[in-house]
């Protein structure tokens, strides 16, 4: 089997969808749309030609790869394809490798691959990865009504409103920079990928003590091309008003909004070892772990 790499275009989002999704049917994953391809193609500090490859057998796209790295020291790889087409991955790794030593000279490379999918782990290990941590996929059913949220005292919490998309990428920066390898987002990537197709301002709840954001839970009304399942993408609460409360009150919130807008699930990605404890709290509020994804590093 010949494969052939070439950098992709925003007219392959259709292909490359279907193959990422061959892929993520047999390894229980999240399906892609055109439309959330297109979108990643258009970010701003992402150069399509230099750091993506699509791999062609016979002329047919059959799986994709990218790197990127917000700072230079973590390049993130990303190998996926339809799995009839078992060469393909490894000529992909080859070419984001390279890429992505070039991006973190002298850093981390760090790639990731769902439990259930074995191959993908066998590759990244056979070109000495190992393996670092787990990330959850963690679900609620919300066939019962969530609990009423109990707010903390000074903290009153509403949608968003036009002109305050700064401040709540602010929130947001600030809320995750105890992250594992976190790295601040420049605020053009922030708002063209949080502010795109997908941005819903009545799915944006924040809670304010004051005339100050203090909380954020930012949702979508669906997920992975599965309109039933409703989504937690950022929860975030800044460092004085943690572990009072308000961090369980904009969960219990959100669940009961994606509810009322019919809603059969809610679902959100965490680290298993997150350092503020989300993990237990979000176990607290009812979810439970649907998912684990491993991740892989070695120095580039």
């Amino acid at each position: 089997m010949s494969v052939e790499l070439r950098p992709p275009s925003k007219e392959d989002a259709p292909a490359i969808a279907d193959a990422l999704n061959e892929f993520s049917r047999l390894v229980d994953f999240d399906l892609e749309t055109p439309e959330e391809i297109t979108a990643w193609f258009s970010m701003p500090s992402f150069d399509v030609e230099q750091n993506a490859r699509v791999a062609l057998v016979d002329g047919t796209i059959v799986g994709y790869a990218d790197a990127a790295s917000r700072d230079q020291k973590i390049a993130w790889l990303d190998v996926r394809a339809d799995p009839a087409y078992p060469d393909a991955p490894p000529v992909l790794l080859d070419f984001v490798e390279e890429r992505g030593k070039d991006l973190a000279p002298g850093g981390l490379l760090k790639a990731w691959a769902p439990e259930k999918a074995p191959s993908s782990r066998e590759l990244l290990e056979s070109r000495g990865y190992a393996f670092h941590h787990y990330s959850l996929r963690m679900l609620i059913d919300l066939a019962e009504e969530p609990a009423e949220p109990e707010w903390p005292e000074g903290i009153a919490a509403r949608t968003f409103q036009p002109g305050e998309e700064e401040a709540v990428y602010e929130v947001h920066q600030e809320t995750f920079s105890d992250q594992r390898d976190f790295s601040r987002e420049r605020y053009e990537d922030w708002s063209h990928w949080w502010l795109g197709e997908a941005f819903d301002p009545e799915l944006w709840f924040l809670a304010h003590a004051g005339d100050e954001i203090q909380g954020i839970s930012l949702c979508r009304s669906e997920w992975g091309g599965d309109d039933d399942l409703g989504w937690l993408s950022i929860l975030g609460v800044r460092k004085p008003w943690r572990r009072r409360g308000l961090g369980l009150a904009l969960l219990l919130h959100s669940f009961r909004e994606l509810r009322a807008r019919g809603k059969k699930r809610m679902g959100l990605g965490v680290d298993a070892e997150n350092p503020t404890g989300a993990v237990q709290l979000y176990e607290r509020a009812g979810m439970t772990v649907n998912r684990r994804h491993l991740w892989y590093e070695k120095a580039a």
